[in-house]
């Protein structure tokens, strides 16, 4: 699956009037992690803690103007302004992309930055090849949450301890977080489970996730 390019971008979701994307440059890494580091404070214990490290970037991110590599870092600015991120990842024999982190300077989020990547994410998957979108949201707040479930996408479970976070002054613990996914290929393209292959349990709590009538009726059937 090869990234699209940045005029791909801007037309698939324009931002607001004096916001433009970057991919990221080389040159521009330490900057970058400078503005994550006061930005986001709390990165800096568990799953996103890697966007703090110059050498992450250096070796796995796909950088504006150097060879395609897996992890994508988008830039918004104003002006000269660095004032937000976002970062995908994709797993090319899945056609699959994760949407692993999103980062707005505090004094940009009224311009609301991180809703206008949320469609975004669909327009940009579908042109890629992928068929599944999937990201992580944090429980802490229900910003990122209500961001996703306005653009479509599917609440499908809770992950147990999967990430660490700093919740007091020096107490890390593992933490809950909501799994959103966005399907990209219509219904039939879906293979139901076979209803004698799952436990009660697992037959239960699928049944309710994903109610067949339901999906039937859903425009595409996508979810």
């Amino acid at each position: 699956m090869k990234w699209p390019t940045i005029e791909q971008i801007a037309t698939m979701a324009p931002l607001p009037d004096g916001y433009r994307y970057e991919w990221l440059k080389r040159a521009e890494i330490p900057a970058l992690i400078d503005c994550i580091a006061r930005w986001h404070p709390d990165i800096a214990v568990g799953g996103g803690s890697c966007y703090l490290r110059e050498d992450f970037y250096t070796d796995k991110v796909c950088l504006e103007g150097e060879e395609d590599k897996t992890i994508l870092v988008g830039l918004f600015k104003r002006g000269d302004e660095l004032v937000g991120m976002w970062s995908w990842e994709q797993e090319p024999d899945a056609l699959t992309l994760y949407a692993r982190l999103i980062v707005i300077a505090p004094a940009h989020r009224s311009a609301k930055l991180a809703s206008s990547v949320m469609p975004l994410a669909e327009l940009a998957g579908r042109a890629m090849g992928a068929e599944f979108f999937f990201g992580l949201a944090t429980l802490k707040i229900p910003h990122m949450q209500a961001a996703l479930e306005t653009a479509g996408w599917q609440l499908i479970g809770f992950t147990s301890g999967y990430d660490r976070e700093e919740v007091a002054p020096g107490v890390v613990k593992r933490v809950f977080e909501g799994v959103y996914a966005k399907v990209l290929v219509p219904e039939e393209e879906l293979l139901r489970p076979d209803p004698r292959n799952l436990t009660p349990r697992a037959r239960a709590l699928f049944d309710f996730l994903f109610p067949e009538e339901s999906t039937r009726a859903g425009s595409g059937g996508q979810t």
